[in-house]
């Protein structure tokens, strides 16, 4: 008889006869082998896979169905995305990217929103936090795991929706506060060209990689420090701050990139514009993305 009844068994706390626990140890092993055949490449501790089982299976137990209607493939990934196999995180971060184009599909949501939601996602399911396991590990294999996702995913959709609905989108909190120009050209200039100015801004913005305006809405939006996110990216907050201090000078470089091109720079008034986006974004970016 295979070890896995009784590895089963124990973490029930349960005991069968020999006939129930013959015909239990057949299901846990045919359970392990269609897993196995399923996903090939990723490793799983069965013992370990067979203990999580026992905790979500059916009471009372039925010895030749002890598994119910757990789609044991699907949950033999996401136990194994919970372990920090590589091969199964690739694989459901593989089926979430693929939902969450599902769950977009038909929205006016910016695809950057989409993308932030999917990198905001992936650390709650694939990340391990000092208080918390990966999400992940919740899944309890009783619908299937594709379906499982695209709710986690639309969920926060729905709430980055619901949140620039209560206060200003990302782009906007940062150059919404005023800067206080002494020379009044610049100052003129700056009225003149506010909408150019927002628009290269927003622009540079929507040339950041997902995980970049994630950073910028866990401090701006969220209002978390270096150290919060130091320990969501379990990385030191000085890599933490290195990272918001160059999502910090490239937003600058790329909105007067931007803005230059837009302009032109063959005449003295947009050379000056461009000067006063430096001032305007160090000043209004600096503030907001602080790394101290």
């Amino acid at each position: 008889m295979s070890d896995l009844a009784s590895v089963f068994l124990d973490a029930r706390g349960e005991q069968l006869p020999a006939a129930g626990r013959a015909a239990l140890a057949g299901v846990l092993d045919a359970a392990v082998a269609a897993a196995r055949e399923v996903w090939p490449g990723v490793a799983v501790d069965s013992a370990a896979w067979v203990r999580a089982l026992a905790v979500i299976s059916p009471h009372p137990l039925v010895p030749d169905q002890p598994l119910g209607a757990i789609l044991v493939a699907d949950h033999y990934v996401a136990f194994a995305c919970a372990a920090g196999d590589p091969t199964a995180i690739a694989a459901c971060d593989a089926i979430l990217v693929r939902e969450a184009g599902f769950a977009a599909e038909g929205t006016r949501m910016h695809p950057s929103v989409r993308d932030e939601a999917i990198q905001i996602i992936r650390e709650q399911l694939f990340v391990a936090r000092p208080d918390k396991p990966p999400a992940i590990g919740g899944y309890s294999g009783r619908g299937p795991l594709r379906a499982w996702l695209r709710v986690s995913i639309s969920r926060e959709l729905v709430r980055i929706a619901k949140a620039q609905q209560k206060s200003a989108p990302l782009e906007d909190k940062l150059i919404a506060d005023p800067v206080f120009i002494e020379d009044p050209v610049l100052e003129e200039l700056k009225l003149k060209y506010r909408e150019q100015l927002a628009a290269a801004f927003r622009a540079a913005l929507a040339q950041l990689p997902a995980r970049e305006r994630t950073l910028l809405r866990y401090q701006v939006i969220d209002g978390l420090t270096i150290d919060d996110i130091g320990v969501i990216f379990k990385v030191h907050r000085a890599t933490a701050a290195r990272w918001i201090a160059k999502i910090r000078d490239d937003l600058v470089e790329r909105t007067r990139t931007s803005l230059a091109q837009a302009l032109g720079v063959d005449t003295e008034e947009a050379a000056s514009i461009v000067r006063l986006v430096q001032s305007q974004l160090d000043v209004s970016v600096i503030k907001h993305l602080d790394t101290k």
